[in-house]
């Protein structure tokens, strides 16, 4: 029986149906890695909906945007999202309203265009990908942070008191940030309803991965690959930035004032403050 639920839908229109391109200009629409960077949109309807098996191929795909060559055990991940479907959303394309639920789950795994969770990366320390993302925390860290940074980083790794909960927000290029706000609200419910059934969900820090490009040499210099992440960096405890230009199949991106370096920002919360995230997440998407 299927589990699926509607969460939002988001539409982005097309800007023209009846527009011909010839062949050199549509593969010019396109990277080296098949995405789309054109600056046509395609009409669609978007969904959050619970994770499923047939999503896992989807959201490994998804999982290797944000960790790209690091020592990660994907699959692993993929499946520990699946099995917490009761926490989290992906974000699929909304199929005609005549499909039936076994159409549905025969539709595979390439339409997932998002995933939004948190692990907990305490409770779950024993497996594998979970015992390596805390190591290449742990690695990252070292290599990066300063010294006050490292601290928090060993401390909240390895004191088991603390609940560490792990939020993955992951989508394709060219997905609307106003998608974020319903899955985001989603969560906020799921985590309340966990918690009141006692589940551990309850984190004392957050540790939150963005997908930055950096233009220029100081802070200011920054673009966020999902805008609404932007306002979070000032609730901050603890935050370092990681060049994986050697890991990205690109060393740069061109955009308008130059090019771009690709690079990680891993930020850390208190738990406590997740609510508020939240709220200054909702109100950058409302300011964009």
């Amino acid at each position: 029986m299927s589990n699926k639920r509607n969460k939002e839908v988001i539409n982005q229109e097309s800007e023209s149906d009846d527009e011909q391109d010839s062949g050199s200009e549509k593969d010019s629409d396109f990277d080296s890695d098949g995405n789309f960077v054109g600056d046509k949109e395609l009409q669609a309807d978007f969904e959050g909906r619970n994770p499923e098996d047939c999503d896992f191929h989807g959201i490994k795909q998804l999982l290797r945007q944000l960790f790209l060559k690091s020592n990660v055990e994907l699959g692993g991940l993929a499946q520990i999202i699946i099995s917490q479907n009761y926490i989290g959303s992906v974000v699929k394309q909304c199929l005609d309203d005549g499909l039936d639920d076994d159409d549905d789950e025969d539709d595979g795994s390439d339409g997932v265009f998002g995933i939004t969770t948190v692990i907990n990366i305490t409770k779950r320390k024993e497996e594998p990908c979970i015992k390596q993302i805390r190591t290449l925390l742990t690695t990252l860290a070292n290599d990066n942070a300063d010294d006050r940074t490292k601290a928090l980083v060993n401390k909240i790794l390895t004191d088991d008191t603390n609940q560490v909960g792990f939020i993955i927000n992951e989508r394709i290029l060219n997905i609307p940030a106003a998608i974020s706000v319903p899955l985001f609200s989603s969560l906020q419910n799921e985590l309340d309803k966990a918690i009141k059934k006692n589940m551990p969900y309850v984190f004392q820090y957050l540790v939150w991965i963005c997908k930055i490009y950096k233009t220029g040499d100081d802070e200011s210099d920054v673009l966020f690959a999902n805008q609404e992440e932007k306002p979070l960096t000032e609730e901050a405890l603890a935050a370092f930035d990681v060049n994986v230009t050697e890991q990205a199949d690109l060393s740069q991106w061109d955009y308008d004032g130059g090019a771009m370096t690709p690079c990680r920002k891993i930020l850390i919360f208190e738990g406590s403050k997740f609510n508020q995230l939240i709220r200054l997440l909702k109100e950058e998407v409302e300011n964009v």
